[in-house]
């Protein structure tokens, strides 16, 4: 018999709950989240079941849950992430408006109930962790760059700035623009030694940069051959959405625009690159425009072919082997 464990992760505590289909049957309890908290957990879920047959699920929120994460496969207990959008289409379908840490950890529980056992296999990975610090990281900096670029568009652009203050911005621009250089290239190398097919897309993908591709296939690598083209567009929120009852029918479509901005905002500038340099690309995106179509919706169109040709390219080598590689 398997044993469900709901788990609601904050900063500083663990609220779990205990279900298996019975609400008499709920047993509560919160630790602290760390490893003095893991040991009272262990004992909590050992005077439940073997560990063999416990089923644990916890919303996937960042860094809070790594450390949990790393003491499950210590165990080699099987647990679950859950897409938070997921949980709170659950609970809305379930009618429950309020909202706390021990709730949440019911509902979890409940959730994974419904789940297929197969279901329970997620893990961490420290390579992917540090891919995910390095995308932050680069991406803090680009933004850093923006803002100082303003700046220099208004404070700095007036007479009445020092000298001094404007050798220091400009030393410091430099700077911010030395360690993103730096950053950027450690983590090609770092996607690299994980997605040794990179090199193999870049080349064939004119117009898709650097940039482009550490966004997008870090996210899509493991699953790649799991899910169909159109579920990848939708995850990236490039799907067209139609409306179609009450007043919203006189609306034009739109693209759902879920899942990460960022990603969509790079596929969009690697379609403007593509449609330059990629003939392929020009010629859809000039046929586009000749069936009337807007320029950003031909654009936005591009971006989901570049998408679906990352996707394609990296399953075709994936496929091929890296024996074959040098034969392609």
């Amino acid at each position: 018999m398997k044993h469900f464990i709901g788990i609601d992760i904050a900063k500083q505590k663990i609220d779990c709950c205990y279900y298996n289909g019975d609400l008499s049957s709920c047993v509560f309890d919160s630790f602290i989240n760390n490893a003095d908290g893991f040991f009272e957990f262990f004992s909590f879920i050992t005077s439940i079941s073997d560990i063999k047959n416990i089923r644990i699920g916890f919303e996937a929120t960042s860094t809070y849950m790594i450390p949990l994460q790393k003491y499950l496969d210590s165990l080699k207990i099987k647990y679950i992430l859950i897409n938070p959008q997921k949980l709170h289409h659950y609970i809305k379908y379930k009618h429950k408006n309020s909202k706390t840490d021990k709730q949440d950890a019911f509902y979890i529980a409940e959730y994974i109930t419904t789940l297929e056992d197969k279901a329970f296999n997620s893990s961490h990975s420290e390579i992917k962790q540090l891919m995910q610090s390095y995308h932050s990281f680069v991406k803090f900096l680009t933004k850093s760059e923006t803002h100082l670029k303003a700046l220099d568009d208004s404070i700095f652009s007036s007479q009445f700035t020092s000298s001094a203050l404007l050798k220091e911005v400009q030393l410091f621009k430099s700077q911010v623009k030395s360690v993103r250089n730096k950053a950027i290239k450690e983590q090609i190398n770092l996607v690299r030694s994980y997605i040794p097919e990179y090199d193999f897309i870049k080349s064939d993908l004119i117009g898709v940069s650097d940039m482009t591709l550490l966004s997008v296939l870090p996210l899509i690598y493991d699953n790649s051959e799991k899910y169909t083209l159109k579920q990848f567009q939708s995850f990236f929120g490039l799907n067209p959405v139609q409306f179609d009852s009450g007043k919203s029918v006189s609306k034009h479509q739109r693209i759902s625009k879920a899942g990460k901005e960022q990603v969509r905002s790079l596929l969009y500038m690697s379609s403007l690159s593509s449609i330059t340099y990629n003939e392929e690309s020009r010629e859809k995106y000039q046929t586009l425009l000749a069936r009337g179509k807007p320029k950003k919706v031909a654009l936005t169109a591009i971006s989901a072919h570049i998408l679906r040709a990352i996707i394609k390219k990296l399953n075709y080598y994936k496929n091929q082997g890296l024996g074959d590689y040098e034969k392609h």
